[in-house]
């Protein structure tokens, strides 16, 4: 797998594992924001709404722009919006943080996938864009349980 190809996996990976990986420490997330673990598990809710009616929006609005500056831009986006998340003081807070890192996450996936297609061979760009989504679907086999795991340490 090519360096950049790599990148862009890992970084589809993340977005994968951070959306879902929630769902297995929202008992010590809920006690850390004083609310019922139906209530935190809303945080999963809000980041896949976010993450849907974002992405189409942000791929559009962004399709003009240098790849380069929208992936940056994007992780930034995740990052902080995660950042955020972990500082929260209380659950609305935490709720508007994990929009921040959907927003993020909604612009990373398509770029990570067209970027992939474009640095790709033409004969390549199927397999460079199925790297970049086995980054989405192995999160949730790998990256969720052992985010579970680390989030109960």
């Amino acid at each position: 797998m090519p360096g950049r190809i790599a990148v862009l996996t890992v970084a589809t990976f993340a977005v994968g594992t951070d959306a879902f990986v929630i769902n297995g420490v929202l008992p010590q997330i809920s006690a850390s924001l004083h609310v019922g673990v139906g209530t935190a598990g809303q945080l999963v809710s809000v980041f896949a709404l976010a993450y849907a009616v974002l992405s189409p929006v942000l791929a559009a609005a962004t399709g003009t722009w240098p790849r380069r500056a929208v992936l940056l831009g994007a992780f930034g986006l995740f990052v902080l919006g995660n950042a955020l998340t972990a500082l929260a003081p209380g659950y609305g807070f935490a709720l508007a943080a994990r929009v921040v890192a959907a927003a993020g996450a909604a612009a990373i996936t398509p770029t990570a996938s067209g970027v992939a297609a474009a640095l790709a061979p033409p004969e390549r760009r199927g397999s460079a864009m199925s790297l970049v989504t086995l980054g989405l679907v192995s999160s949730t086999a790998l990256g969720v349980p052992l985010g579970t795991l680390l989030g109960s340490l």
